[in-house]
C-alpha cells in the first residue's frame, strides 16, 4: 500500500511536464528523464490488467457494459479499436474508478473526460457514483445528450 502512495506521489501532471519540456536542454534528455511518465500501456495490456485486479471476465464486461455480440473480445484482443464511447462502456462494465477510465481513454488515443464539457460532467458523474450503462442513458438522455451506444 505503501508502495502505491509513493508511485501516485511520483507521478507529474501535464502542466509539469509541459515545463520540463520547455526548460529541457533538449528532447532527448527530457525523454530519457520522465521515461516513466511518457511509457503508457496498449489498450489491450491495460484491460488484460483489468481483468486480473478486478478478477472478472470479458464476458462480465460485456454484458454490465450492453455490448452485443463480440465487438468486445476485439476490443480486449485488439482487434478492434474501440471509440470514446465504447472504452468509456467498458470502464462502466467493471466498474472503474474515474482516474481508471481517463487513463483507459489516454492510452486508447481519445481526450479524457472533461468536467467543463456538460455531457462529459454527467458521465463523470455517473462513474464516479458507480452508474451501469443504462441508468447512464437515461441520465443522459433526461438532460437531452448523446446516448452511449
Amino acid at each position: 500500500m505503501e508502495e502505491k502512495q509513493v508511485q501516485q506521489n511520483r507521478k507529474k501532471d501535464t502542466v509539469m511536464l509541459q515545463s520540463e519540456l520547455k526548460n529541457a536542454e533538449s528532447a532527448e534528455a527530457f525523454v530519457r528523464a520522465n521515461q516513466s511518465e511518457l511509457n503508457m500501456k496498449s489498450v489491450t495490456e491495460y484491460l488484460t490488467e483489468l481483468l486480473i485486479k478486478y478478477n472478472v471476465e470479458k464476458c462480465d464486461i460485456s454484458k454490465r457494459g450492453g455490448f452485443s455480440g463480440n465487438y468486445v473480445y476485439q476490443i480486449f484482443n485488439g482487434v478492434k479499436s474501440a471509440s470514446r464511447d465504447k472504452l468509456i462502456q467498458i470502464a462502466l462494465g467493471f466498474p472503474l474508478t474515474l482516474e481508471e477510465t481517463q487513463y483507459l481513454l489516454r492510452v486508447g488515443g481519445h481526450s479524457e473526460l472533461y468536467v467543463r464539457n456538460s455531457r462529459d460532467a454527467y458521465l463523470m458523474f455517473a462513474i464516479e457514483k458507480g452508474y451501469e450503462v443504462q441508468k447512464v442513458n437515461e441520465l443522459l438522455f433526461e438532460n437531452k445528450k448523446e446516448l452511449l451506444e
